[in-house]
Protein backbone atom coordinates (compact mmCIF):
# COMPACT_ATOMS: atom_id res chain seq x y z
CA UNK A 1 0.00 0.00 0.00
CA UNK A 2 1.35 3.32 -1.13
CA UNK A 3 1.95 5.95 1.99
CA UNK A 4 -0.20 9.15 1.35
CA UNK A 5 1.22 11.06 4.35
CA UNK A 6 4.96 11.92 5.10
CA UNK A 7 6.89 9.06 7.11
CA UNK A 8 9.15 11.91 8.17
CA UNK A 9 8.60 15.88 7.46
CA UNK A 10 11.71 18.66 8.17
CA UNK A 11 10.88 21.98 7.91
CA UNK A 12 14.08 25.11 8.26
CA UNK A 13 10.95 27.42 9.70
CA UNK A 14 10.71 24.84 12.47
CA UNK A 15 11.07 26.58 16.22
CA UNK A 16 13.24 23.58 17.53
CA UNK A 17 15.84 23.49 15.11
CA UNK A 18 19.06 25.13 15.96
CA UNK A 19 22.01 25.60 12.99
CA UNK A 20 23.38 22.11 12.98
CA UNK A 21 19.67 20.87 12.16
CA UNK A 22 19.49 22.97 9.53
CA UNK A 23 22.69 22.39 8.47
CA UNK A 24 21.88 18.19 7.83
CA UNK A 25 18.59 19.06 6.29
CA UNK A 26 20.49 20.71 3.83
CA UNK A 27 22.78 18.03 3.70
CA UNK A 28 19.83 15.32 3.05
CA UNK A 29 18.18 17.37 0.29
CA UNK A 30 21.78 17.88 -1.22
CA UNK A 31 22.13 13.84 -1.08
CA UNK A 32 18.52 13.38 -2.34
CA UNK A 33 18.81 15.73 -5.22
CA UNK A 34 21.83 13.72 -6.20
CA UNK A 35 20.12 9.98 -5.72
CA UNK A 36 17.32 10.88 -8.07
CA UNK A 37 19.48 11.29 -10.82
CA UNK A 38 20.72 7.84 -10.06
CA UNK A 39 17.89 6.48 -8.77
CA UNK A 40 15.08 7.87 -11.18
CA UNK A 41 12.55 5.85 -10.17
CA UNK A 42 10.94 4.72 -6.71
CA UNK A 43 10.75 1.00 -7.65
CA UNK A 44 14.55 0.95 -7.91
CA UNK A 45 15.15 2.32 -4.17
CA UNK A 46 14.63 0.30 -0.89
CA UNK A 47 11.05 0.30 0.72
CA UNK A 48 10.56 2.14 -2.95
CA UNK A 49 11.42 5.49 -1.15
CA UNK A 50 10.60 8.93 -2.27
CA UNK A 51 10.65 12.47 -1.49
CA UNK A 52 9.08 15.67 -2.52
CA UNK A 53 11.38 18.80 -1.92
CA UNK A 54 10.95 22.44 -2.19
CA UNK A 55 13.46 25.28 -0.85
CA UNK A 56 12.50 24.65 2.61
CA UNK A 57 10.71 21.49 3.23
CA UNK A 58 11.50 18.00 2.76
CA UNK A 59 8.69 15.17 2.89
CA UNK A 60 10.00 11.10 3.12
CA UNK A 61 7.65 8.89 1.72
CA UNK A 62 7.65 4.89 1.66
CA UNK A 63 6.00 1.73 1.63
CA UNK A 64 6.43 -1.47 3.98
CA UNK A 65 9.39 -1.41 6.79
CA UNK A 66 11.07 1.94 7.57
CA UNK A 67 14.31 -0.10 8.46
CA UNK A 68 14.35 -1.09 4.91
CA UNK A 69 14.07 2.33 3.41
CA UNK A 70 15.71 3.87 6.18
CA UNK A 71 18.73 1.26 5.37
CA UNK A 72 18.66 1.69 1.81
CA UNK A 73 18.76 5.33 2.26
CA UNK A 74 21.78 5.41 4.43
CA UNK A 75 23.67 2.74 2.64
CA UNK A 76 23.26 4.60 -0.38
CA UNK A 77 24.30 8.33 0.79
CA UNK A 78 27.05 7.10 3.24
CA UNK A 79 29.62 4.49 1.15
CA UNK A 80 33.08 3.56 1.07
CA UNK A 81 34.88 3.75 -2.11
CA UNK A 82 37.33 1.01 -3.15
CA UNK A 83 40.80 2.49 -1.15
CA UNK A 84 38.71 2.99 1.70
CA UNK A 85 37.74 6.63 1.05
CA UNK A 86 34.61 8.33 2.21
CA UNK A 87 32.25 8.97 -0.25
CA UNK A 88 29.10 11.01 0.27
CA UNK A 89 26.52 10.78 -2.27
CA UNK A 90 25.33 14.13 -1.75
CA UNK A 91 28.78 15.49 -2.91
CA UNK A 92 29.34 13.22 -5.28
CA UNK A 93 32.64 12.19 -4.50
CA UNK A 94 33.53 10.54 -8.04
CA UNK A 95 33.00 14.17 -9.81
CA UNK A 96 36.06 15.66 -7.81
CA UNK A 97 39.55 14.82 -8.21
CA UNK A 98 41.32 12.14 -5.58
CA UNK A 99 43.18 15.06 -3.72
CA UNK A 100 39.68 16.90 -2.87
CA UNK A 101 38.32 13.16 -2.02
CA UNK A 102 41.03 12.91 0.88
CA UNK A 103 40.88 16.09 1.48
CA UNK A 104 37.04 15.67 2.32
CA UNK A 105 37.72 12.03 3.91
CA UNK A 106 40.60 13.65 6.80
CA UNK A 107 38.48 16.42 7.65
CA UNK A 108 35.43 14.38 8.28
CA UNK A 109 37.99 11.57 10.20
CA UNK A 110 39.40 14.73 12.08
CA UNK A 111 35.87 16.16 13.21
CA UNK A 112 33.12 13.84 12.85
CA UNK A 113 35.17 10.72 13.81
CA UNK A 114 37.18 11.62 16.40
CA UNK A 115 36.81 8.59 19.12
CA UNK A 116 37.77 4.84 17.88
CA UNK A 117 34.38 3.59 18.54
CA UNK A 118 32.88 5.51 15.85
CA UNK A 119 34.97 4.01 13.19
CA UNK A 120 36.96 1.11 12.16
CA UNK A 121 40.29 1.87 10.63
CA UNK A 122 41.94 -0.38 7.53
CA UNK A 123 45.33 0.04 6.28
CA UNK A 124 47.87 2.78 5.34
CA UNK A 125 47.12 3.38 2.01
CA UNK A 126 49.85 4.69 -0.41
CA UNK A 127 48.88 6.90 -3.97
CA UNK A 128 50.39 9.03 -5.78
CA UNK A 129 49.18 12.69 -6.33
CA UNK A 130 49.54 15.49 -8.82
CA UNK A 131 50.86 18.60 -7.62
CA UNK A 132 52.50 21.57 -9.42
CA UNK A 133 53.13 18.81 -12.23
CA UNK A 134 55.02 16.50 -9.96
CA UNK A 135 54.06 12.89 -9.06
CA UNK A 136 53.76 13.14 -5.05
CA UNK A 137 53.42 9.91 -2.89
CA UNK A 138 50.75 10.56 0.13
CA UNK A 139 49.38 8.29 3.06
CA UNK A 140 46.57 8.28 4.39
CA UNK A 141 44.71 5.98 6.78
CA UNK A 142 41.53 4.28 5.25
CA UNK A 143 38.39 2.98 6.90
CA UNK A 144 36.25 -0.03 6.47
CA UNK A 145 33.51 1.21 8.39
CA UNK A 146 31.75 4.50 9.90
CA UNK A 147 29.09 5.38 12.28
CA UNK A 148 26.57 7.09 9.29
CA UNK A 149 26.79 3.47 7.92
CA UNK A 150 24.92 1.35 10.19
CA UNK A 151 22.77 4.34 11.30
CA UNK A 152 19.17 2.83 10.54
CA UNK A 153 19.75 0.50 13.26
CA UNK A 154 19.37 2.86 16.17
CA UNK A 155 16.44 5.47 14.49
CA UNK A 156 14.27 2.17 14.38
CA UNK A 157 13.11 -0.48 16.78
CA UNK A 158 15.13 -4.21 16.81
CA UNK A 159 11.86 -5.95 16.83
CA UNK A 160 9.28 -3.94 14.63
CA UNK A 161 11.93 -2.84 12.26
CA UNK A 162 9.74 0.38 12.58
CA UNK A 163 10.61 4.06 13.05
CA UNK A 164 11.21 4.87 17.04
CA UNK A 165 8.72 7.06 18.27
CA UNK A 166 10.35 7.90 21.73
CA UNK A 167 13.63 10.24 21.87
CA UNK A 168 16.87 8.74 20.66
CA UNK A 169 19.98 9.53 22.35
CA UNK A 170 22.77 11.44 20.50
CA UNK A 171 26.69 11.72 21.02
CA UNK A 172 29.45 14.12 19.47
CA UNK A 173 29.77 12.44 16.08
CA UNK A 174 26.52 13.33 15.22
CA UNK A 175 25.61 16.49 17.03
CA UNK A 176 29.32 18.52 16.97
CA UNK A 177 30.10 19.46 20.65
CA UNK A 178 27.44 17.18 22.32
CA UNK A 179 29.31 15.43 24.81
CA UNK A 180 28.30 14.73 28.56
CA UNK A 181 30.84 16.25 30.84
CA UNK A 182 29.71 14.56 33.67
CA UNK A 183 29.97 10.46 33.87
CA UNK A 184 27.82 10.59 37.05
CA UNK A 185 24.78 12.41 35.86
CA UNK A 186 24.91 10.91 32.12
CA UNK A 187 21.38 9.92 32.78
CA UNK A 188 20.16 13.38 33.47
CA UNK A 189 22.38 15.30 31.33
CA UNK A 190 22.61 12.93 27.93
CA UNK A 191 21.73 14.69 24.77
CA UNK A 192 17.95 13.73 23.08
CA UNK A 193 16.65 13.73 19.53
CA UNK A 194 13.58 13.09 17.93
CA UNK A 195 13.94 10.24 15.22
CA UNK A 196 13.65 12.73 12.46
CA UNK A 197 16.27 15.39 13.52
CA UNK A 198 18.58 12.66 14.27
CA UNK A 199 18.43 11.46 10.74
CA UNK A 200 19.03 15.34 9.57
CA UNK A 201 21.76 15.69 11.52
CA UNK A 202 23.67 12.34 10.11
CA UNK A 203 23.92 14.55 6.73
CA UNK A 204 25.91 17.42 8.41
CA UNK A 205 29.63 16.09 7.31
CA UNK A 206 27.74 16.91 3.71
CA UNK A 207 27.04 20.47 3.27
CA UNK A 208 30.37 22.11 5.69
CA UNK A 209 33.28 22.44 4.04
CA UNK A 210 36.67 21.63 5.64
CA UNK A 211 39.99 24.07 6.38
CA UNK A 212 43.30 23.90 7.90
CA UNK A 213 44.80 26.59 9.92
CA UNK A 214 48.28 27.78 9.62
CA UNK A 215 49.70 29.56 12.52
CA UNK A 216 52.19 32.16 10.66
CA UNK A 217 54.94 32.43 12.87
CA UNK A 218 55.28 28.16 12.85
CA UNK A 219 54.93 28.20 9.05
CA UNK A 220 58.96 27.85 9.47
CA UNK A 221 59.18 25.45 12.20
CA UNK A 222 58.76 21.96 12.37
CA UNK A 223 55.22 20.68 11.18
CA UNK A 224 52.57 20.82 13.66
CA UNK A 225 49.62 18.30 13.19
CA UNK A 226 46.89 19.86 11.55
CA UNK A 227 44.34 22.35 12.53
CA UNK A 228 41.08 21.65 11.64
CA UNK A 229 38.89 24.06 10.87
CA UNK A 230 34.58 22.75 9.85
CA UNK A 231 32.74 25.52 9.06
CA UNK A 232 28.85 25.03 9.30
CA UNK A 233 26.80 27.27 7.34
CA UNK A 234 23.68 29.27 8.54
CA UNK A 235 20.65 27.83 5.77
CA UNK A 236 17.98 30.11 4.15
CA UNK A 237 17.66 28.12 0.77
CA UNK A 238 17.88 24.90 0.68
CA UNK A 239 18.71 24.76 -3.21
CA UNK A 240 21.18 27.91 -2.69
CA UNK A 241 23.13 26.45 0.26
CA UNK A 242 23.08 23.15 -2.03
CA UNK A 243 24.26 24.84 -5.46
CA UNK A 244 26.70 27.27 -3.21
CA UNK A 245 28.58 23.67 -1.30
CA UNK A 246 28.82 22.16 -4.77
CA UNK A 247 30.46 24.74 -6.15
CA UNK A 248 32.95 25.26 -3.61
CA UNK A 249 34.38 21.76 -5.18
CA UNK A 250 35.51 23.73 -7.79
CA UNK A 251 38.18 25.50 -5.33
CA UNK A 252 41.77 23.31 -5.65
CA UNK A 253 43.31 22.32 -1.85
CA UNK A 254 45.76 24.68 -1.84
CA UNK A 255 42.81 27.25 -1.82
CA UNK A 256 41.68 25.52 1.27
CA UNK A 257 44.67 26.60 4.06
CA UNK A 258 44.25 29.60 6.22
CA UNK A 259 45.85 31.65 9.04
CA UNK A 260 42.41 32.58 10.50
CA UNK A 261 38.56 31.64 11.39
CA UNK A 262 37.61 34.92 9.59
CA UNK A 263 38.81 33.48 6.23
CA UNK A 264 37.67 30.16 6.38
CA UNK A 265 33.96 31.80 6.96
CA UNK A 266 34.31 34.26 3.80
CA UNK A 267 35.89 31.08 1.36
CA UNK A 268 32.57 29.40 2.22
CA UNK A 269 31.03 31.98 0.27
CA UNK A 270 33.30 33.09 -2.01
CA UNK A 271 32.31 31.92 -5.35
CA UNK A 272 28.63 33.43 -4.29
CA UNK A 273 27.63 36.03 -7.78
CA UNK A 274 26.78 39.26 -5.84
CA UNK A 275 23.86 41.32 -7.69
CA UNK A 276 24.97 45.15 -7.08
CA UNK A 277 21.39 45.93 -6.94
CA UNK A 278 19.92 42.36 -4.56
CA UNK A 279 20.58 42.31 -0.77
CA UNK A 280 22.79 40.14 0.51
CA UNK A 281 23.90 38.31 4.08
CA UNK A 282 24.53 35.25 5.10
CA UNK A 283 25.93 33.85 8.42
CA UNK A 284 28.09 30.74 9.71
CA UNK A 285 30.08 29.24 12.99
CA UNK A 286 33.10 28.36 11.86
CA UNK A 287 34.60 25.51 14.90
CA UNK A 288 38.76 25.00 15.49
CA UNK A 289 39.80 21.63 16.48
CA UNK A 290 43.21 21.22 17.17
CA UNK A 291 45.75 18.35 19.37
CA UNK A 292 46.28 19.60 22.77
CA UNK A 293 49.49 18.18 22.54
CA UNK A 294 51.64 16.00 19.98
CA UNK A 295 50.99 12.68 21.94
CA UNK A 296 46.82 13.51 21.38
CA UNK A 297 44.93 10.25 19.72
CA UNK A 298 41.99 12.69 19.13
CA UNK A 299 41.69 16.71 18.08
CA UNK A 300 39.18 18.75 20.89
CA UNK A 301 37.30 21.70 19.73
CA UNK A 302 39.06 24.94 20.63
CA UNK A 303 37.46 27.62 19.58
CA UNK A 304 33.92 28.45 17.56
CA UNK A 305 33.79 31.85 15.46
CA UNK A 306 29.88 33.26 14.50
CA UNK A 307 30.62 35.49 11.16
CA UNK A 308 27.60 37.07 9.36
CA UNK A 309 28.78 38.45 5.89
CA UNK A 310 27.42 41.31 4.29
CA UNK A 311 27.52 42.17 0.54
CA UNK A 312 30.08 44.63 0.82
CA UNK A 313 32.27 42.32 2.99
CA UNK A 314 32.02 40.06 0.50
CA UNK A 315 32.97 41.79 -2.77
CA UNK A 316 36.36 43.50 -0.94
CA UNK A 317 36.88 39.74 0.04
CA UNK A 318 37.06 38.47 -3.74
CA UNK A 319 38.89 41.53 -4.17
CA UNK A 320 41.33 40.60 -2.22
CA UNK A 321 40.89 37.14 -3.36
CA UNK A 322 41.64 38.28 -7.15
CA UNK A 323 44.47 40.88 -6.17
CA UNK A 324 46.64 39.73 -3.33
CA UNK A 325 48.67 36.90 -3.45
CA UNK A 326 47.54 33.41 -3.31
CA UNK A 327 48.64 30.15 -1.57
CA UNK A 328 51.78 29.16 -2.46
CA UNK A 329 52.45 24.84 -3.28
CA UNK A 330 55.33 23.46 -3.76
CA UNK A 331 56.49 19.70 -4.03
CA UNK A 332 59.65 19.28 -2.36
CA UNK A 333 62.86 16.88 -4.37
CA UNK A 334 64.37 15.64 -1.30
CA UNK A 335 66.00 16.29 2.09
CA UNK A 336 67.84 19.17 2.77
CA UNK A 337 68.11 23.04 2.53
CA UNK A 338 66.64 24.97 0.21
CA UNK A 339 67.96 28.83 0.46
CA UNK A 340 65.47 31.91 -0.74
CA UNK A 341 66.73 35.59 -0.62
CA UNK A 342 64.16 37.91 -1.59
CA UNK A 343 65.04 41.53 -1.91
CA UNK A 344 64.31 45.08 -0.42
CA UNK A 345 61.47 46.61 -0.33
CA UNK A 346 59.10 49.10 1.27
CA UNK A 347 55.41 49.05 1.66
CA UNK A 348 53.67 52.08 2.90
CA UNK A 349 51.60 50.92 5.92
CA UNK A 350 47.93 52.19 4.29
CA UNK A 351 46.14 54.62 7.09
CA UNK A 352 46.29 58.09 8.21
CA UNK A 353 49.18 57.59 11.10
CA UNK A 354 50.77 54.34 10.59
CA UNK A 355 53.25 53.24 8.18
CA UNK A 356 55.57 49.69 7.84
CA UNK A 357 58.68 48.80 6.25
CA UNK A 358 59.81 45.54 4.67
CA UNK A 359 63.15 44.04 5.71
CA UNK A 360 65.34 41.93 3.67
CA UNK A 361 64.21 38.29 4.57
CA UNK A 362 66.36 35.46 4.40
CA UNK A 363 65.14 31.96 5.79
CA UNK A 364 66.23 28.81 5.74
CA UNK A 365 63.29 25.81 5.16
CA UNK A 366 64.24 22.19 5.72
CA UNK A 367 62.69 20.41 2.86
CA UNK A 368 61.36 16.76 3.97
CA UNK A 369 61.06 14.25 1.16
CA UNK A 370 57.53 13.16 -0.18
CA UNK A 371 55.42 16.38 1.49
CA UNK A 372 53.68 18.77 0.43
CA UNK A 373 54.42 22.60 1.20
CA UNK A 374 51.41 24.84 1.42
CA UNK A 375 52.81 27.99 2.18
CA UNK A 376 49.37 30.25 3.01
CA UNK A 377 49.23 34.16 2.78
CA UNK A 378 48.76 35.63 5.83
CA UNK A 379 48.12 39.14 4.95
CA UNK A 380 45.09 37.87 3.10
CA UNK A 381 43.62 36.00 5.79
CA UNK A 382 44.48 38.77 8.39
CA UNK A 383 42.48 41.42 6.52
CA UNK A 384 39.44 38.47 6.20
CA UNK A 385 39.69 39.19 9.89
CA UNK A 386 39.28 42.92 9.28
CA UNK A 387 36.38 42.79 7.04
CA UNK A 388 34.10 39.99 9.39
CA UNK A 389 34.91 42.21 12.29
CA UNK A 390 33.12 45.29 10.15
CA UNK A 391 35.85 47.24 10.25
CA UNK A 392 37.93 48.64 7.32
CA UNK A 393 39.90 46.06 5.22
CA UNK A 394 43.08 47.49 6.13
CA UNK A 395 42.76 48.22 10.19
CA UNK A 396 44.87 47.33 12.78
CA UNK A 397 47.82 46.60 10.88
CA UNK A 398 49.57 48.25 12.70
CA UNK A 399 49.25 46.40 15.79
CA UNK A 400 49.71 42.52 14.11
CA UNK A 401 52.29 43.68 11.65
CA UNK A 402 54.75 45.81 14.30
CA UNK A 403 53.47 45.26 18.15
CA UNK A 404 52.39 41.74 17.81
CA UNK A 405 54.68 40.18 15.27
CA UNK A 406 57.86 40.03 17.06
CA UNK A 407 59.36 37.51 15.05
CA UNK A 408 58.98 39.52 11.73
CA UNK A 409 56.86 37.00 9.77
CA UNK A 410 53.66 39.01 8.96
CA UNK A 411 56.05 41.94 8.57
CA UNK A 412 57.90 40.27 6.05
CA UNK A 413 55.06 39.41 3.74
CA UNK A 414 54.21 43.05 2.81
CA UNK A 415 56.64 42.78 -0.25
CA UNK A 416 54.72 40.31 -2.28
CA UNK A 417 51.29 41.84 -1.38
CA UNK A 418 52.50 45.19 -2.58
CA UNK A 419 50.31 45.19 -5.55
CA UNK A 420 47.59 44.17 -4.04
CA UNK A 421 47.48 47.00 -1.31
CA UNK A 422 47.71 49.80 -4.25
CA UNK A 423 45.15 47.96 -6.44
CA UNK A 424 42.50 47.78 -3.80
CA UNK A 425 43.30 51.30 -2.52
CA UNK A 426 42.98 52.57 -6.54
CA UNK A 427 39.79 50.76 -6.99
CA UNK A 428 38.26 52.40 -3.72
CA UNK A 429 36.77 55.60 -3.56
CA UNK A 430 36.25 55.63 0.03
CA UNK A 431 40.52 55.09 0.12
CA UNK A 432 41.64 57.47 -2.21
CA UNK A 433 42.81 59.67 1.06
CA UNK A 434 44.81 56.89 1.88
CA UNK A 435 46.42 56.20 -1.12
CA UNK A 436 47.76 60.16 -1.27
CA UNK A 437 49.19 59.27 1.73
CA UNK A 438 51.23 56.32 0.38
CA UNK A 439 52.06 58.42 -2.61
CA UNK A 440 53.87 61.31 -0.07
CA UNK A 441 55.44 58.56 1.55
CA UNK A 442 56.92 56.74 -1.49
CA UNK A 443 58.29 60.02 -2.88
CA UNK A 444 60.13 60.90 0.45
CA UNK A 445 61.74 57.18 0.47
CA UNK A 446 62.87 57.96 -3.28
CA UNK A 447 64.81 60.95 -2.09
CA UNK A 448 65.64 59.19 1.45
CA UNK A 449 67.48 56.52 -0.80
CA UNK A 450 68.85 58.94 -3.38
CA UNK A 451 72.34 59.12 -1.69
CA UNK A 452 72.35 55.07 -1.28
CA UNK A 453 71.72 54.35 -4.60
CA UNK A 454 74.20 56.47 -5.98
CA UNK A 455 76.89 54.03 -3.73
CA UNK A 456 78.54 50.88 -5.83
CA UNK A 457 76.31 48.32 -5.86
CA UNK A 458 78.44 46.21 -3.55
CA UNK A 459 77.82 49.08 -0.63
CA UNK A 460 74.66 49.19 -1.89
CA UNK A 461 72.93 45.78 0.02
CA UNK A 462 74.00 46.68 3.25
CA UNK A 463 73.40 50.32 3.32
CA UNK A 464 70.14 49.80 1.89
CA UNK A 465 69.55 47.14 4.91
CA UNK A 466 70.82 49.53 7.35
CA UNK A 467 68.74 51.89 6.02
CA UNK A 468 65.67 50.63 6.70
CA UNK A 469 66.32 48.71 9.57
CA UNK A 470 67.17 52.56 11.17
CA UNK A 471 63.64 53.82 10.06
CA UNK A 472 61.85 51.22 11.34
CA UNK A 473 63.35 51.59 14.64
CA UNK A 474 62.41 55.48 14.09
CA UNK A 475 58.82 54.26 13.74
CA UNK A 476 58.97 52.19 16.74
CA UNK A 477 59.52 55.29 18.80
CA UNK A 478 56.33 56.63 18.27
CA UNK A 479 53.61 56.09 20.50
CA UNK A 480 51.45 58.23 20.22
CA UNK A 481 49.70 60.19 17.31
CA UNK A 482 51.66 63.66 18.35
CA UNK A 483 55.33 61.15 18.40
CA UNK A 484 54.35 59.96 14.74
CA UNK A 485 53.16 63.48 13.80
CA UNK A 486 57.03 64.74 14.56
CA UNK A 487 58.33 61.84 12.89
CA UNK A 488 56.51 62.15 9.48
CA UNK A 489 57.45 66.14 9.49
CA UNK A 490 61.22 65.58 9.79
CA UNK A 491 61.09 62.10 7.48
CA UNK A 492 59.27 64.45 4.81
CA UNK A 493 61.91 67.25 5.06
CA UNK A 494 64.80 64.59 4.70
CA UNK A 495 63.20 63.22 1.72
CA UNK A 496 63.38 66.94 -0.20
CA UNK A 497 61.02 68.26 -2.43
CA UNK A 498 57.39 66.51 -2.84
CA UNK A 499 55.12 67.34 -5.46
CA UNK A 500 52.36 65.41 -3.72
CA UNK A 501 52.83 66.75 -0.79
CA UNK A 502 52.40 70.09 -1.77
CA UNK A 503 49.62 69.19 -3.94
CA UNK A 504 47.45 67.73 -1.49
CA UNK A 505 48.76 69.59 2.37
Amino acid sequence: MVATQPKISLSLDAADTTIMHRAGMTGLYMTLKRLEKQYPSSRQRGGHISWVLTADTIELFWEGSDFVALSWLINESFKLDDTGLIHLAGLDNDAIDLRQKIHIHEGICAVFLRLNKFYQAGELVNTELEVEEKKVEYQYKSLTWYAHQTFAEKLCEADTQQLRHDYIQITSWLYLGGIVRHARTQNTTKLEEKPEYALALLFVPVVCHYCLLHIPSEDLKERKPHRYLVVIPEIKDFEDASQRRWRLQQLGTKQLHVSTLGEAGLLYYSLDDIQPEGDYYQACQVWLYEKINRASRQRTLMSIEEIEIDKNTLITYQQVQKYFQPNYQKVSGGSGKQVVTFGVALLIQIGLHRLGTLLLWHYHQKIKPKQIFIKVNPIRSLIADNLVKGIHWWSNFWEKLVIEDSKEYLFNQLFFNRKGFITMVNNSEEDKQYLIFIKVFQQSMKGNFAKVSAKAEEEKSSLIKKKIERLRAEINYCYDELSFKEYVSDFLVRGGLNKHFYEHQ
